[in-house]
């Protein structure tokens, strides 16, 4: 059996400048690896300088779209000045997409920033969000012409978990209260950007998309201790986490299309109402960054969201793995609970495979690898692993086909 997709259902694979492109030295992220003499991005991939060619690899892959990022420390060194260098790069970039007719979907903000906008407060003065308004203005007037699709932003509340909660990421601060300043400023942030990409497009021929990249974590009760508190603390983090944002933002009318980020499952003890990650060994294949593996949360997600009655884009979903075979298992057991959510009735538009190639994976560095593209970080040499080649005949097929014999979507066993 297998489910067939539209025509124009978007194959690709996402892909963020800081993490591929190399030389990025101005941001808070290159500051930060020094600072807590962490392994450097460096030169990453080399994809500032390579990108035409990993844009040839993704059409020799039957990929039709592509989701990267822009550097806004690039394009906006100091405040209140843009480099026209840079701006020319990344137009360069564009026309090389769609040269090979890949559909650009761009991202404006992927947890990097200008080291001088951290200097300034970053994220935690709201007076700081006119920099940023800048910035998104002057890019979308820029390239409004080439692009319909945007993301203002990746998964803020990611970015202010790690770096104002967990203090992992720059710039390093352990402050609940200071997170809840920063994802309010973010999203002050995007409803300004909303509106003014809308204002920008208002005049020309073009139907313009905008929405943000959201994490989604399937969040299950640890079924050791208090399971009563325990379900409860899963229950808050499924909202807060999950569901939140997008209930704010589809009440105001400020997505037009829902972009999710699916990875794993997440097992959750009660300390406190917001409870902990659990440490016990539950069920769950884990792969090489610690996550649980469940492909069947992804349908999960996809039903729950089904009654936003919006587009839905899954921007990000993949996998590191020792072994080929895994990498394979999870695209195809994947895909199988994407096409069974598609046959509901869900209005799915694309998937987008993380990542085209691999690369820095911030603060674990570049052991972990999700690539379609295997990456040698000394030669910059670029070898399409065997299960690209399923994904690409997936893409050029344009549907899945489902094995009777899997069971992405039998019953929980959790």
């Amino acid at each position: 059996m297998n489910i067939s997709f539209p025509e124009g259902f978007l194959w690709g694979a996402a892909l963020s400048s800081y993490q591929c492109e190399g030389g990025n030295l101005n941001t808070d992220w290159c500051a930060w690896e020094e600072k807590n003499n962490l392994e450097k991005a460096a030169d990453a991939c080399d994809h500032y300088h390579l990108f035409d060619q990993d844009f040839r690899s993704a059409k020799s892959l039957h990929l039709n779209s592509l989701r990267i990022s822009f550097e806004w420390a690039r394009i906006n060194p100091q405040p209140g000045k843009f480099s026209k260098s840079a701006i020319e790069h990344y137009k360069e970039v564009i026309d090389s997409l769609l040269a090979y007719n890949l559909k650009p979907i761009v991202t404006l903000h992927h947890f990097t920033n200008p080291s001088w906008f951290m200097d300034q407060g970053g994220w935690l003065k709201a007076s700081n969000i006119d920099y940023f308004s800048s910035y998104l203005k002057l890019v979308v007037e820029t390239f409004k012409d080439k692009v319909d699709t945007w993301l203002i932003l990746n998964e803020p509340l990611v970015y202010a978990y790690f770096g104002f909660i967990k203090g992992s990421w720059p710039p390093g601060i352990k402050s609940l209260s200071s997170a809840k300043k920063v994802v309010d400023n973010m999203l002050k942030a995007y409803t300004l950007g909303y509106d003014e990409i809308k204002s920008i497009y208002k005049n020309t021929q073009s139907q313009v998309n905008v929405s943000l990249a959201k994490n989604f974590r399937i969040f299950s009760a640890c079924p050791d201790g208090l399971r009563l508190l325990n379900s409860f603390s899963s229950y808050l983090r499924n909202k807060i986490f999950n569901f939140d944002m997008i209930n704010f933002l589809s009440k105001h009318k400020k997505l037009d299309f829902i972009g999710l980020n699916y990875y794993c499952r997440e097992y959750t003890q009660f300390s406190g109402p917001l409870g902990k990650e659990c440490q016990h060994h539950h069920q769950g294949r884990k792969n090489n960054f610690g996550s649980i593996v469940y492909p069947r949360g992804l349908y999960e997600l996809l039903i729950k969201l089904k009654k936003y009655k919006l587009p839905i884009i899954i921007t990000e979903n993949g996998t590191t793995e020792n072994q080929d075979y895994l990498y394979q298992e999870y695209l195809r057991r994947h895909l199988a609970c994407l096409a069974r959510a598609y046959q509901a009735g869900v209005d799915i538009r694309g998937y987008f495979w993380w990542s085209l190639m691999d690369n820095f994976e911030w603060d674990k560095g570049f052991k972990q690898r999700f690539g379609l593209l295997e990456v040698d970080y000394k030669s910059f040499k670029r070898n399409k692993r065997d299960f690209a080649l399923v994904y690409s005949s997936i893409a050029d097929n344009n549907k899945v086909d489902l094995d009777p014999d899997d069971t992405s979507l039998d019953a929980d066993p959790g």
